[in-house]
């Protein structure tokens, strides 16, 4: 299917997209204000009817503080039951909240001021069971709400009641109530915890006194009543650390006199070795033979210089250095057996300490095993002393608080009757159910809209068929206040009859659109066709004809319709001969051809209506036809059966120049204009442009504002 440029018309005066959007918006509205209004009245009337019809009602506040901790009298003294949890905590005042609306404090509630005996509240309740009593504590708790006040302690209790004085007495006794309920919570359980506690003290005092009798029996046995355990093992932990060091000590000392042993016997065999050792360089004996010996080898080495080596004065030096070695020998002997007597010293000094470190481990093993049969003695009396004294001290504690009637609630303000009702506000009532009947009406006015299947807009045309909107026709059933049908004759040349109209000036709009369109391709036969009936395809057949003839082209107007023929009607013309007559031949142009009262416009009305239309399109007499209408006149308009019936147009608009497809707005549907699509280009037909018909100016919503300017200034002119 061939397309041209899209219509200026689709931007009119160059309006934005969100501009666009608001103004199919508002046409919407516009469109739909009638279902809106009627939804919005019946809200407020049905609101209004049901607030006037409702009981007033009445409410009662009780203030009261709820502290976070009970007065200390005691200072020090805790509580058995915690009146609060010593700091602001939201989990701590919702529980109370709670408290206050629970099933416990309305039966309590109910009890104190005998509701169930009062015919005005409800139905009368004997004891404490049944669905009666059920309900009607239900019905207390629903007039009931605790209301915390911002940033503080303070919380209200609300009631509302029909009876002003009943609503005030429940209020005030909800918080006397609770209060109560409060103190006696407290006494309860401190007189719970003191019985329990005085059943404990007895128990844990006999078995305080068995435990240490039990540990003062194994003291006694194992010789601990002097001295405990526990210094017992601290003194052989002491004795064994003192022997390990010493015994250190003294294993270095041996282990250091055995390396100077092995020097001093290394020494014996030469005098010149080991002099650094302590037992030789401080001997003094051992020195001077030492420096005797140096001196005779000086000596023995001079005399070898000046002599030689077998002098007799050399050998009396040698004998005297053997004599030298023999002495020095026989002196480290001595130093030796006296090194050895301090080395026995020493190793049997550290076999003693050996034997006494083995003595004080074999101690420290026999404590031990004696540790695991005394600590769980000692652990378990010391262990009943401590609960027995916890215990003990606790019971006192509890005989003091038990006495005392501190309380962490106390009534800030009692309700006072009210004079007014809270229930119903009717002006309250109406402004919410204006808001809500409103976003309703709004609501159902876009649902109405969107499941309204029609093609309403120019843009949702041309991205559905994919051609230029060629421009709006609007709505002709009012010409000069009359009400007219629309297949009345003088309706079809209103464009004629009223050139100043917002009638004609779309017209005249379609037509400079066609003129621009076909300024390549010149269009001399057109083809007016729609998807369905009622579309308006004749009448915008008829105004464009009329529209081209006032333009000063020669115009040929041609009833192709042979279905239902409309147009001899429009133009009080006979339709006894017409194309039906030329095609069968009986006929020729000339002899068909009607001149109007429009100047330019001639018209060949459709003749006797044949029973097979599509054949006789089919046929060359007809293509004949339309070639001597090319030849005789400027531009030919061929009005068409509608789309969905027939396959007329498509056969028309494969011989034509080009086709205008006719939508009527609101009324086509989507289905019926793709179909339409689909088929003219099954057929090979040109689509030159679509045209929306019968926009309404009141309201629609399809875009007709855009001629609404043009026709106040032609009606002024």
């Amino acid at each position: 299917m061939e397309t041209v440029p899209a219509s200026p018309h689709r931007t009119p005066g160059g309006t934005s997209g969100t501009t666009r959007e608001l103004r199919h918006y508002l046409g919407v509205l516009r469109k739909r204000w009638r279902v809106m209004t009627a939804l919005l009245i019946l809200t407020l009337a049905g609101v209004f009817v049901w607030t006037v019809r409702q009981p007033r009602i009445f409410q009662a506040s009780c203030s009261i503080v709820i502290e976070s901790t009970a007065p200390q009298v005691l200072q020090g003294v805790k509580e058995v039951v915690e009146m609060g949890p010593g700091w602001a905590s939201y989990e701590f005042y919702e529980t109370q909240f709670r408290i206050i609306q629970s099933r416990d404090m309305a039966e309590r509630v109910i009890d104190r001021l005998a509701l169930g005996h009062d015919p005005a509240f409800g139905p009368p309740v004997d004891g404490m069971q049944g669905l009666a009593r059920q309900s009607l504590v239900n019905r207390l708790l629903g007039q009931t709400r605790v209301i915390a006040v911002k940033q503080s302690r303070i919380a209200n209790i609300s009631v509302m009641d029909t009876d002003p004085e009943r609503a005030t007495k429940i209020a005030n006794a909800f918080a006397d109530t609770y209060i109560e309920r409060n103190l006696d919570y407290k006494l309860e359980g401190a007189h719970s915890a003191g019985t329990w506690l005085a059943e404990q003290t007895v128990g844990l005092r006999k078995q305080l006194e068995t435990a240490e009798m039990e540990l003062y029996k194994f003291r006694k046995e194992h010789n601990l009543l002097d001295v405990g355990l526990d210094d017992r093992q601290g003194m052989n932990r002491q004795n064994v650390q003192t022997i390990n060091v010493k015994l250190a000590d003294i294993k270095a000392k041996r282990i250091e006199m055995e390396s100077i042993r092995r020097l001093i016997v290394a020494a014996k065999s030469e005098v010149t070795e080991k002099e650094s050792l302590p037992e030789i360089r401080d001997n003094p004996i051992v020195q001077r033979l030492r420096g005797n010996y140096l001196d005779l080898l000086k000596m023995k080495a001079d005399l070898e210089s000046r002599y030689g080596e077998k002098h007799p004065r050399i050998e009396n030096v040698e004998k005297q250095i053997e004599a030298i070695q023999r002495d020095y020998g026989r002196e480290l002997d001595n130093v030796l057996k006296a090194f050895d007597k301090r080395y026995q010293a020493i190793v049997d000094t550290e076999t003693s300490l050996a034997k006494w470190m083995q003595q004080e481990k074999q101690l420290a093993l026999e404590l031990s095993k004696l540790e695991t049969q005394y600590r769980p003695l000692a652990r378990d009396a010391e262990n009943d002393a401590k609960v027995y004294g916890l215990v003990s001290e606790r019971h006192k504690e509890i005989d003091l608080t038990g006495v005392l009637r501190a309380n962490n609630v106390r009534i800030l303000d009692r309700a006072l009757p009210p004079t007014a009702p809270v229930s119903p506000r009717l002006s309250f009532n109406l402004t919410v159910a204006f808001v809500i009947g409103l976003l309703l009406s709004l609501l159902a006015a876009f649902v109405v809209e969107a499941l309204d299947n029609t093609v309403k807009t120019a843009e949702a045309a041309e991205s559905l068929l994919g051609a230029p909107v060629l421009g709006h026709l609007p709505m002709l059933s009012l010409v000069k206040g009359r009400t007219m049908a629309e297949d009345a004759p003088e309706r079809d040349l209103t464009v004629f009859k009223e050139p100043t109209s917002i009638a004609a000036e779309a017209c005249r709009s379609i037509r400079t659109n066609l003129m621009f369109l076909s300024a390549e391709k010149e269009v001399a036969v057109l083809v007016v066709t729609s998807p369905g009936p009622r579309d308006g395809k004749t009448t915008a057949a008829i105004s464009l004809a009329i529209t081209m003839a006032q333009g000063g082209t020669r115009v040929l107007l041609v009833d192709t319709d042979m279905r239902k023929p409309r147009i001899h009607r429009s133009f009080g013309i006979k339709s006894e001969r017409g194309v039906s007559t030329v095609i069968l031949g009986d006929a020729k142009l000339a002899d068909v051809v009607c001149h109007s009262q429009v100047p330019n416009l001639d018209v060949v009305p459709c003749g006797p209506i044949p029973p097979n239309p599509a054949e006789l399109l089919h046929t060359d007499r007809f293509r004949e036809f339309l070639a001597q209408c090319r030849r005789n006149y400027d531009r030919v308009v061929l009005d068409s059966p509608p789309m969905a019936p027939v396959t007329d147009p498509a056969i028309l608009g494969n011989l034509a120049d080009g086709v205008v497809l006719v939508l009527r707005a609101g009324h086509t549907t989507r289905e019926a204009a793709s179909y339409a699509g689909r088929q003219l280009a099954d057929a090979r037909a040109r689509i030159l442009g679509l045209v929306i018909n019968q926009t309404d100016r009141r309201g629609s919503g399809y875009g007709y504002s855009y001629y609404a300017p043009y026709g106040r200034y032609y009606r002024t002119a």
